[in-house]
């Protein structure tokens, strides 16, 4: 057997890194500096022999080596945890049913839920989305994400990040009309509305003192990830949530046409039952506390 030239924690530190593409959103999963996380990364290259990640001012990219690395990593340290978690007595399976939008669920928390299955292999996690939010129901679920949750004594809402709408598009189609990021712009497009926030663009155009701009088109969606690939394939202009879109716009999917602004934002919110007192939820509280943005 091959000893490896560096500890299996280097390689844990390589994986949120390849998962995050950025030293600092690392360093705050794993409670580090950014520092330590970048001599880390620093020694596996050297050990190894090869460049990892491209580094860009502000962000990280994987070559092709890295991508190659990564990969395998992923799974090998999942297999370990699991491995670990069925043969230790001290860990009984556990179930965890959560709900959250498909939007949601897409573009933030599956792209980083393997850290929390990582951490916690024994908890198995099953999921039930609708395409527009429903009454939290604590006898089907045991947690949900939601923004401007319903005010109940029974439950608990656990502040998470603020979300900023934003109308966005492909380069694309920038390109093609040959207007920038111009409100002009938005006239000659066609613009997609999603189901759970039929008034959003209203209120856009009511922040921006826009209303008299006005689409080529209007396409209403039932969810609001339907809404954003529609976008994402170049076929109009999508409202969508910051930073919830922010790995489309580092990888050049999306534009964002304008800034956003404090007066279209919302907090979103873990939703759970105050006198839920299972073990497994309270990991899962644990976890999503270390990712909250807090004003």
């Amino acid at each position: 057997m091959h000893k490896l030239p560096f500890a299996l924690n280097t390689l844990q530190t390589f994986v949120v890194a390849a998962e995050t593409l950025s030293f600092k959103d690392t360093a705050e999963r794993l409670h580090l500096s950014a520092s330590a996380i970048s001599r880390q990364i620093q020694a596996l290259e050297q050990s190894l022999d090869v460049t990892l990640f491209i580094r860009h001012s502000r962000s990280l990219q994987l070559t092709d080596e890295g991508q190659q690395l990564f990969q395998v990593a992923q799974s090998s340290l999942q297999m370990l945890a699991t491995a670990v978690a069925e043969i230790s007595p001290k860990l009984p399976k556990t179930s965890l049913t959560l709900s959250a939008l498909p939007y949601f669920s897409n573009n933030w928390l599956l792209p980083r839920l393997s850290e929390f299955s990582n951490r916690h292999p024994h908890i198995q996690l099953s999921f039930e989305s609708d395409s527009t939010y429903q009454s939290f129901d604590v006898h089907k679920t045991d947690g949900c994400f939601r923004f401007a949750p319903e005010a109940r004594d029974d439950l608990v809402a656990l502040k998470l990040f603020r979300q900023y709408a934003v109308p966005v598009a492909s380069p694309e189609l920038i390109q093609q009309k040959g207007l920038g990021r111009a409100l002009e712009f938005f006239n000659h497009v066609r613009w997609f509305d999603a189901a759970s926030q039929p008034q959003l663009w209203y209120q856009w155009q009511q922040a921006h003192q826009s209303t008299h701009l006005a689409p080529t088109d209007r396409i209403s969606f039932d969810d609001a990830e339907t809404a954003l690939q529609a976008a994402r394939e170049g076929l109009g202009v999508a409202m969508a949530a910051w930073p919830l879109i922010e790995k489309d716009v580092k990888e050049e999917r999306l534009v964002c046409l304008t800034e956003p602004l404090e007066s279209l934002s919302e907090y979103y919110y873990f939703v759970y039952a105050k006198n839920n007192k299972d073990p497994s939820l309270q990991l899962m509280v644990e976890w999503l506390t270390s990712y909250q943005q807090l004003d």
